[in-house]
C-alpha cells in the first residue's frame, strides 16, 4: 500500500517498479511507480490509483497541454539532472547517487516511430525487432521456441550511419513505442580514470535500467566495443579487456532491450557482434526523406517566403541530414532577423546552407547541391527559383 514511509511497517513490504501502459486518444501513455511499497494483494490498490491519475491527466489535457508520453511516481528523492536515477541511502537528508548515477541522462521520449524519416528497410528490420518484444509469450511458449532460446533475453539493437541521421533519435521512438523511458548512457564518463571503476559503472548501468525498465541507450559505441587486445603490453589494455568483457556478460543477463549506436562498426569486437539482433545502417535521407524531414520541423508560425514548401527545400538542398536540416532553419531565421527581413526567403535558407557546408570543409559527409545554392543568389534567381515553386514545387 503506498504512503509515507515512517508510517509503515517496512518488513511486511517488498518493494519493486510498477508500470501501466494506458492509451488514450490513440496516444500511449506510461506511469511508472519507481519504487512501489505493496503486498501481493495491495497490485488492484496501485492499478486503481494509476487509472485515477490517467483519467485525470486525460480530462484536463488540452491541444496545448496535450497527453504526457510518461509519468514517473517516485517515494524517494529526485534529481532533474538525472530524472531520480539515485540511491537509496541518504547523507544530509539527501539521496545518494550510486556509482554511476552521473553517467545517466534519463528521461521521457520526445519521439515517436511516425516522427523518424528513415527508409523502409531500416522500418522493417527495426519493426522487426519490436515485434520479438511484444509478442514473447506467443514466440516462447504457444510456438515453443523457449525450447531454443532463453525467455526475457535481451534485444540489443545496433545503429551506424553518419552523423545526424536519426539513430538517437529512433533510440527514443522505440522507448516511446515501448512505453518505457531512456537510460541514455555518457561513454564520455563512463570511463573512469580509476582502475576498476569503468567495469562498476557499467554494472551500474545496466543495474539501475533494469530497475526502472527503460530502455538503455550507449551513444559512441565504438569507443568502448572496439576489437580486444591480443598484444596486452600494460595494465591500461588488461582493463580495456576487462571493460569489454564485463559488458558482454551484462548484456547477456539483461532482461530489456539495449541499443548502441556508432559512426564506426567496423571497429567492432567480433564477440560483441554475434549479440547483436539486428545492426541497422541509418543513409542519408532522400528527396522524399528530406521533405518530410522539413515539413515535421518547420513551425506553423515559422513566416516563410511565398512559394517555399517542404518539397520545395527538399529538392534544393542535397547532402543534408536530419540534424543538418534542423540547424538550417534556426540559422536561415537567423539571418532574415539579422537582414532587418520578418519573412524567411530562399535567400536566408542559401546563407544557413553555406553554413552547414562550413561544417564539413576538408572532406566529410557534405554533397553539394543540385540547385544554385553554393552561395548567396541574385534577386532575378531568387524571383526565377519563386515562379518555379509556383507551377508545381507545392507540399
Amino acid at each position: 500500500m503506498l504512503g509515507k514511509r515512517d508510517a509503515i511497517d517496512n518488513t511486511r513490504l517488498h518493494t519493486a517498479p510498477y508500470s501501466h501502459v494506458f492509451t488514450l486518444n490513440g496516444q500511449k501513455m506510461v506511469i511508472t511507480v519507481k519504487d512501489a511499497l505493496y503486498r501481493l494483494s495491495d497490485d488492484i490498490i496501485i492499478s486503481n490509483m494509476l487509472e485515477d491519475i490517467a483519467g485525470a491527466v486525460h480530462k484536463h489535457s488540452t491541444k496545448y497541454n496535450p497527453l504526457p508520453a510518461s509519468i514517473i511516481i517516485s517515494h524517494g528523492g529526485g534529481d532533474s539532472e538525472t530524472g531520480g536515477a539515485l540511491g537509496k541511502g541518504t547523507q544530509e537528508g539527501k539521496p545518494d547517487k550510486p556509482a554511476a548515477a552521473h553517467i545517466i541522462r534519463s528521461f521521457a521520449p520526445r519521439w515517436k516511430l511516425d516522427d523518424v524519416c528513415v527508409d523502409e528497410a531500416v522500418r522493417s528490420q527495426i519493426l522487426s525487432a519490436l515485434t520479438i518484444i511484444n509478442n514473447q509469450g506467443k514466440l516462447y511458449t504457444t510456438w515453443g521456441l523457449g525450447k531454443i532460446f532463453k525467455q526475457n533475453r535481451s534485444i540489443v539493437l545496433n545503429f551506424y550511419g553518419k552523423s545526424g541521421t536519426g539513430k538517437s533519435m529512433m533510440a527514443e521512438a522505440i522507448a516511446g513505442y515501448l512505453g518505457k523511458t531512456v537510460y541514455q548512457v555518457n561513454y564520455a564518463e563512463l570511463e573512469s580514470k580509476y582502475v576498476g571503476e569503468t567495469p562498476k559503472n557499467i554494472v551500474e548501468a545496466f543495474k539501475q535500467a533494469q530497475a526502472d525498465n527503460s530502455v538503455l541507450v550507449f551513444d559512441e559505441a565504438d569507443s568502448f566495443l572496439g576489437k580486444r587486445l591480443t598484444n596486452v603490453s600494460q595494465s591500461a589494455d588488461y582493463g580495456v579487456n576487462i571493460t569489454r568483457s564485463v559488458m558482454l556478460m551484462e548484456i547477456e543477463n539483461y532482461e530489456g532491450v539495449v541499443v548502441f549506436t556508432t559512426n564506426l562498426i567496423s571497429n567492432y569486437d567480433e564477440a560483441f557482434k554475434r549479440r547483436i539482433f539486428a545492426s541497422v545502417e541509418f543513409h542519408m535521407p532522400d528527396a522524399k526523406a528530406r521533405k518530410r524531414i522539413w515539413a515535421t520541423h518547420i513551425p506553423a508560425e515559422l513566416p516563410l517566403a511565398g512559394g517555399i514548401t517542404p518539397r520545395l527545400l527538399g529538392e534544393r538542398y542535397d547532402g543534408v541530414s536530419g540534424a543538418d536540416i534542423k540547424d538550417m532553419l534556426m540559422g536561415a531565421a537567423a539571418a532574415c532577423i539579422q537582414g532587418g527581413g520578418d519573412v524567411i526567403g530562399l535567400e536566408h535558407f542559401d546563407t544557413a546552407h553555406q553554413y552547414i557546408k562550413s561544417r564539413y570543409a576538408g572532406g566529410g559527409q557534405f554533397v553539394e547541391t543540385q540547385a544554385v545554392s553554393t552561395e548567396v543568389i541574385t534577386k532575378e534567381q531568387y524571383e526565377t527559383e519563386m515562379a518555379k515553386a509556383g507551377d508545381g514545387h507545392g507540399g
